[in-house]
């Protein structure tokens, strides 16, 4: 059964240390297990907005039900009290076994502890075959879409090498869930029976899920939780705002909408960290801007606020790196201790040569951020350069 939200709670996880509401579980549970941390590519449709039919509507359910699968049990535990150091493989990485040992097996080497694959997409595909209502309902499995039996074994072949599985999934701009999830979609202002768009359809425009909706929240957690059930051990948040512009829409009239944009979405943030609990953490992606305190308009504010456990701005390859770590590092100070995020900036690593990407590493850590993401769409990273 999907879980009730309890509105105006708050994490009681955060800590002064960002692993120490990790150590205490250890200490409890009498082993160690940590997270790892991913973010990724920011995209963003700024086209006009129009609403149509919705000819694919269905009726939603009112709740979502998680998979009874059991995590596997963990391979060698990492240490991430060093730092996190994580990247990120694309599922058709995830196909050959033998070939995925082999990268595992190299990434271990060159000191990384987490690794993150894609289980939802920004157009709300899912790359796996979850069991919940609503994504039973909404249908947007891939074609080959891993089982969760299949899901299990990735996870534990990966924690096997010494590294943490950590999930990526795109929240709120998903184009499949809307057009089927009546509550839990943002409509067009005075007729809640259609989809509104971020812009034309046949221009690229999509629907989006509602961030004050609890059915939309609901989705998404089940689907976190399912996967944690499954065995990952961190779960890497991209999406979690709003559209760019919201000409013509309406976000319901639920009690929700009489909360700021990001008092809304720091409450999602709240609600999964609460019912992931300690051993799989939220890590939240957002634009480097953002971070900066600048064009933070469909977040409402700045995300490094928003109570995550760990925070990954985005940040290109080709921008002063050290200075914008230092500075958003500096911006994390001034946050109330208890809520402060672990910085891992997510670093954009396409088509990096070995020299290339330990430079990348290098200015990450002069600007003091022990932990990091490297992501590259393509999966390839020269890790006996890292190593060497």
């Amino acid at each position: 059964m999907g879980q009730k939200l309890h509105r105006g709670r708050r994490s009681v996880f955060k800590r002064r240390n960002p692993f120490l509401r990790i150590a205490g579980t250890c200490l409890v549970a009498a082993a160690i297990v940590a997270t790892g941390f991913f973010g990724a590519k920011y995209l963003l449709n700024t086209a006009p907005s129009v609403s149509q039919p919705n000819n694919d509507e269905q009726t939603s359910a009112t709740s979502a039900t998680t998979t009874t699968t059991t995590a596997p049990a963990p391979g060698p535990a990492t240490t991430l009290t060093d730092g996190m150091r994580a990247f990120y493989l694309p599922t058709d990485a995830l196909a050959d076994s033998a070939n995925l040992a082999g990268t595992l097996q190299s990434a271990a080497k060159a000191g990384f502890n987490a690794v993150v694959v894609e289980m939802k997409d920004n157009t709300g595909a899912l790359y796996y075959q979850s069991a919940t209502e609503r994504a039973q309902q909404v249908g947007s499995f891939v074609e080959g879409a891993l089982t969760g039996e299949q899901v299990g074994q990735l996870f534990a072949q990966i924690r096997q090498a010494g590294l943490r599985p950590i999930v990526r999934m795109y929240a709120f701009k998903d184009n499949a869930a809307a057009r089927v999830l009546a509550d839990a979609r943002i409509t067009p202002a005075g007729n809640s029976s259609w989809v509104w768009y971020d812009g034309k359809p046949g221009n690229g425009g999509q629907a989006w899920l509602n961030p004050y909706a609890d059915a939309a929240h609901l989705y998404l957690i089940d689907l976190a939780r399912e996967l944690k059930a499954m065995g990952a051990q961190g779960i890497l948040l991209d999406g979690v705002q709003f559209p760019a512009q919201t000409s013509g829409a309406s976000f319901g009239s639920s009690s929700n909408v009489n909360m700021s944009r990001s008092e809304i979405l720091t409450t999602f943030v709240d609600e999964m960290e609460n019912l992931l609990g300690d051993t799989c953490p939220v890590i939240l992606a957002c634009t480097a801007d953002s971070a900066l305190g600048e064009k933070t308009q469909v977040y409402g504010g700045n995300p490094l606020t928003f109570h995550a456990t760990v925070a990954a701005p985005i940040i290109g390859a080709q921008q002063d790196i050290a200075t914008y770590v230092r500075q958003m590092a500096t911006r994390i100070k001034v946050i109330e201790k208890e809520q402060q995020p672990l910085l891992a900036p997510l670093l954009q690593a396409e088509s990096l040569d070995g020299h290339a990407l330990k430079a990348l590493l290098k200015a990450c850590r002069d600007g003091g951020a022990a932990s990091y993401i490297l992501y590259a769409p393509s999966g390839a990273y020269d890790f006996a350069a890292v190593n060497g």
